[in-house]
């Protein structure tokens, strides 16, 4: 039998994706339709989406050791893909269908952009919804993890210089402006691969690398400062990069600590959210604030127009989870495929070994 669920790790997600929604509804709605009101706040608080990247690429270490990889990324698409396309086809449906006509809605060049997963790559398209932007670099996470995998990740030394490469190189790229001045396709590529997200992704290894003790407390500290400064590198926005940086010191203590049985009381409510949490990240946004509009033409103020957007969601994100994610990946995940290439297992000595 494997581990009993650790609870800290429900309440982590919980947070990371109310933090997305929280900021979608207090501020980035009124800001994008002022007539929802006015926003709270002068400037965004986008800290949710970063640091759920963290902890993707954080449970990526933690599976792919279990077995062959390829098995092992047919299933963490399986996992997010039904319900992204499900989520994609809703958003564009009920918009078309409900949206206001001063909003600027998706048309059938966005449906198709953001079903291929090529909306980041061209500027002719727009994502359906903001949240959106995630998904590719996710999706290119799980397949450079298994092209890299059974190949060994080499040395300890290796692989600490390959996360400071992947926290410090971007910086270096973007400095004065680089990729502001260059042409627009070198943009694209720089924007749609994630590149400036790349901080994320090693912060997640270097948190279980720390959790598996083969790396120091300091060193990782380090990492996390060089990460935070990044993140503001490449945004310009130093209260959110501080607020990731928080977080991810609770994160920190999520992967190397006692479970967190002080939330025991509210266990099953908590569950059930970090369970619908990537539905309530896929649908939040654009959703969010057509259910607030509707709720504004009904006469009702803003705190249960917030109160019913996030309400709603929630209803919407089950739905989708119970009806799509769910059986989606029991019917999927069992498909016969072969091992090779990705089937090999790293060699022993390395933090490739399987164990």
């Amino acid at each position: 039998m494997g581990a009993p669920r650790r609870l800290s790790w429900d309440v982590v997600r919980v947070v990371a994706v109310f933090a997305v929604v929280v900021n979608h509804a207090a501020f980035e709605g009124p800001v994008l339709h002022p007539e929802l009101g006015e926003p709270l706040g002068r400037h965004p608080f986008q800290v949710g989406a970063s640091v759920l990247l963290v902890i993707s690429a954080y449970f990526v270490c933690v599976t792919i050791r279990k077995g062959p990889t390829l098995p092992w990324l047919w299933k963490r698409v399986c996992r997010i893909l039904p319900p992204y396309l499900a989520a994609v086809l809703a958003t564009y449906s009920l918009l078309v269908l409900f949206g206001p006509d001063n909003w600027i809605l998706p048309t059938p060049r966005d449906l198709w952009g953001n079903l291929t997963l090529i909306a980041s790559l061209d500027p002719t398209v727009k994502l359906i919804d903001g949240s959106y932007w995630t998904l590719p670099l996710q999706l290119m996470a799980f397949v450079a993890a298994a092209l890299l995998w059974p190949r060994g990740m080499g040395s300890p030394s290796r692989i600490t210089v390959l996360l400071w490469v992947m926290t410090v190189a971007p910086v270096i790229l973007q400095w004065h402006d680089r990729i502001l001045r260059s042409p627009l396709v070198v943009q694209q590529v720089w924007n749609g691969f994630g590149f400036h997200r790349l901080q994320l992704f090693a912060i997640g290894i270097a948190l279980w690398l720390w959790s598996q003790r083969r790396i120091s407390t300091v060193h990782l500290s380090a990492l996390l400062v060089a990460a935070v400064y990044a993140q503001y590198a490449h945004t310009a926005d130093l209260p959110s990069s501080l607020g990731i940086g928080a977080l991810l010191v609770l994160v920190a203590f999520a992967a190397r600590g006692p479970d967190w049985t002080v939330f025991a009381p509210v266990r099953r409510p908590v569950q059930f959210l970090a369970k619908v949490s990537f539905g309530i990240y896929l649908l939040n946004q654009e959703l969010g604030y057509l259910i607030a509009y509707h709720l504004m033409a009904l006469g009702l103020g803003r705190p249960v127009q917030v109160a019913g957007a996030i309400a709603g969601v929630v209803i919407l994100a089950w739905l989708l989870t119970k009806y799509v994610e769910e059986p989606a990946f029991r019917v999927l995940k069992g498909a016969r495929l072969g091992r090779a290439p990705f089937g090999v297992r790293p060699s022993a000595g390395t933090y490739g070994k399987p164990g």
